[in-house]
């Protein structure tokens, strides 16, 4: 979390009308509030990517999955990259079941 700039704090703790989709990452970040800005989020992630921490990737993915909503989650995360990565996501049993069978019906759509 060390990435995330001071700029990206104070932002987060002026009060500022969040999107819809921000009040939404609140239930996936919950203990992280500098995570719950998307375009911040975003940066992080992209950080995460170029460096190859794979590490933070699949906690961050792991955290959509069993908090997210699917639109949330598809906004960060493309079909392939959850399908490549669900079994070896150390999420609930309950969280893969869910997503295997949105996979199963949803998987093919790009």
């Amino acid at each position: 979390m060390d990435q995330i700039d001071e700029k990206d704090r104070m932002n987060q703790s002026k009060g500022s009308n969040p999107k819809e989709s921000e009040k939404y990452l609140k239930a996936v970040f919950w203990d992280y509030p500098e995570l719950c800005n998307s375009e911040t989020l975003k940066r992080f992630l992209g950080q995460a990517r170029a460096s190859r921490d794979d590490k933070t990737v699949d906690w961050i993915m792991a955290r959509f999955l069993e908090r997210g909503r699917v639109k949330d989650t598809a906004e960060f995360f493309q079909i392939a990259e959850i399908k490549a990565k669900l079994n070896d996501l150390r999420i609930s049993g309950r969280a893969k079941k869910r997503w295997r069978r949105l996979l199963e019906v949803y998987g093919n759509i790009a």
